[in-house]
C-alpha cells in the first residue's frame, strides 16, 4: 500500500500517484537526502486511517489521466482525503490533476478550452508579480482540461489556453501547477505514446525532447529549491 523509499527519520511526505507505473523518482530524489517519502495509488486512500495520515508533514498531489470531474468513487474520495488535509493545515502541492482537484474544491471549474484542444509541449510560464516565480521559466504541459479562477486562490501564473497554471491558496500553504516540473525523458515518451492516437494535432515527440533538454535542468533546479523551502 505505502511504500517508504527511505529510512531518513524527518519530515514526513506522501506522494498520490494516479497510476500505477508513475514515476516519482525526480521528487524523491529532491528530498531524500532530508526526508522521508512514500507512496500510495489514490485507489488505496481509503486504507489510511487518519492516524497514519496524520503522521505525514507534506503532500503531494501528481497528475494522471483521470478527470477532476470524474464521479468515481476513487476520485469522490480523494476529494474526501484531500478536505480532511485542509481541515488539519496541511501542506498540499497538487500537480496537473492534482492542482485541479484542489482548486475545484475551492470553487474553481475544471474544463475543457473552447476550440476543445490538448494542451501538449513546453510553454512560457507567464508569472504574475509574486515570490515563487521570479523568472518566466518554459514548463511542459499535458492536459485537456484546465482550471478556473477563483476567489480563494492567489494567483501566481497565468495559463495559455486557461485562465490558472499556477496558484496558492489565501491563508494556506497549499499550492497548484498546472504544469509538470517533475517528469522524465521516459515520462514523455509513455505520455506521449498514449495520447498521440487520440490527439493527432500535439507537439511532436521530437520537438517535445528537444524542449526538455534546454529546460530540464533550470526545472528541475527551480523545482527542487521550492519544495525544499517549504518543508523547512
Amino acid at each position: 500500500m505505502v511504500q517508504s523509499s527511505t529510512l531518513v527519520k524527518m519530515k514526513r511526505v506522501l506522494q498520490i500517484i494516479h497510476s500505477e507505473v508513475a514515476d516519482v523518482s525526480v521528487v524523491s530524489k529532491f528530498l531524500q537526502k532530508k526526508h522521508q517519502t512514500s507512496t500510495i495509488f489514490y485507489k488505496n486512500l481509503h486504507f489510511l486511517k487518519n492516524k497514519e495520515i496524520n503522521q505525514f508533514d507534506f503532500f503531494i498531489f501528481h497528475g494522471g489521466k483521470q478527470s477532476a470531474n470524474s464521479k468515481s468513487k476513487a476520485i469522490q474520495y480523494e476529494y474526501k482525503f484531500l478536505k480532511y488535509l485542509i481541515k488539519t493545515n496541511k501542506p498540499i502541492i497538487g500537480i496537473c490533476l492534482g492542482a485541479q482537484l484542489i482548486a475545484k474544491i475551492y470553487g474553481s471549474k475544471i474544463s475543457k478550452s473552447k476550440n476543445k484542444l490538448f494542451e501538449c509541449g513546453y510553454k512560457k510560464n507567464l508569472k504574475e508579480n509574486n515570490k515563487v516565480f521570479k523568472n518566466n521559466l518554459s514548463f511542459l504541459q499535458f492536459h485537456t482540461e484546465g482550471i478556473s479562477y477563483n476567489k480563494n486562490m492567489e494567483l501566481l501564473a497565468k495559463g495559455i489556453m486557461y485562465e490558472v497554471d499556477s496558484f496558492k491558496i489565501k491563508e494556506k500553504n497549499i499550492y497548484g501547477f498546472q504544469f509538470h516540473p517533475e517528469v522524465t525523458s521516459n515520462t514523455i515518451k509513455r505520455w506521449h505514446d498514449i495520447v498521440k492516437i487520440k490527439y493527432p494535432y500535439i507537439d511532436t515527440l521530437n520537438k517535445i525532447m528537444k524542449d526538455f533538454k534546454k529546460y530540464q535542468n533550470k526545472n528541475y533546479d527551480w523545482f527542487q529549491k521550492f519544495l525544499l523551502n517549504h518543508l523547512k
